[in-house]
């Protein structure tokens, strides 16, 4: 299993975390098996670290708050009803808003498409439409979270190059650092993207987003661990801080992975039902 090939899941961020990025579990496995020999290469340090730090679950439900501060210090609040299945050797998520009122209802549906841009649909309840969110709308900005669209697609790091860099240590962690760049640059909305994975547990604890020209855009922040009732650990809560000023808090209030959702949920006239 690749990189390349588990970032399609979007663990469900993206991003090693997301869409929810963020349902990412972590295995102490590793501590009991002395006799294997650590990656040193970077496709080969990710690839462990997925390997070890995956739910792996077919089917999930999560309960997720989201809190918004922008560069003013204004507060937002959203609730989401996340469920996530994957079938097809195809990644299906749909996101539901569920508080505050005046957004409640609102639905997305992210489908990955293996060798192209994935598909995103929005509903809007007020006016009972279902809109493609493509082209420029990719850029904007996700729920009015510091995510754009685009930041909950999996191309960018499904189609990157990766680069081990100098290891180095945050707070009492020391940590595996690696680079992934597009081999498209030119499609994408960064120029690099820099993960820090601690050496013991390969839970990444901060990614950093680099923009085209080079200037650091965002970070995100690992805050909180915590265990579903298997006993595996995942990453409860998260912060994707903006270089502009403002931040956005995610966090699993509640988490289900043993729940066989339908493949019509995920359907594209059906999700928003």
């Amino acid at each position: 299993m690749s990189w390349k090939a588990e970032m399609t899941r979007k663990t469900p961020l993206v991003v090693m975390f997301l869409c929810v990025a963020v349902v990412v579990s972590a295995s102490v496995a590793w501590a009991d098996e002395a006799d294997e020999e650590r990656p040193e290469s970077a496709d080969g340090i990710i690839e462990r670290a997925l390997e070890l730090n995956t739910l792996g679950f077919e089917s999930g439900r999560a309960q997720v708050d989201l809190t918004i501060f922008d560069r003013q210090g204004e507060r937002q609040e959203r609730k989401m009803d996340v469920r996530s299945r994957r079938d097809d050797e195809r990644s299906r998520t749909v996101m539901t808003l569920t508080d505050p009122a005046e957004v409640r209802g609102q639905a997305f549906l992210f489908v990955e498409n293996p060798d192209a841009d994935d598909d995103m649909w929005m509903y809007v309840p007020a006016f009972d439409v279902t809109r493609r969110v493509e082209g420029s709308q990719r850029q904007s900005s996700f729920m009015g979270t510091h995510f754009t669209f685009a930041d909950l697609e999996s191309r960018d790091l499904r189609e990157a190059t990766y680069r081990r860099r100098s290891d180095e240590k945050i707070g009492e962690f020391d940590v595996y650092v690696i680079e992934a760049r597009p081999d498209n640059p030119e499609e994408s909305d960064y120029e690099r993207v820099v993960a820090y994975v601690r050496k013991d547990d390969y839970i990444p604890i901060r990614i950093r987003y680099y923009k085209t020209d080079g200037a650091l855009d965002k970070t995100l922040f690992t805050e909180r661990l915590n265990e579903t009732a298997d006993g595996e650990v995942y990453i409860e809560r998260s912060t994707l801080r903006s270089e502009t000023g403002g931040y956005t808090t995610i966090e699993i209030r509640e988490l289900d992975t043993d729940i066989d959702l339908p493949m019509s949920l995920f359907d594209r006239d059906e999700f928003a039902q």
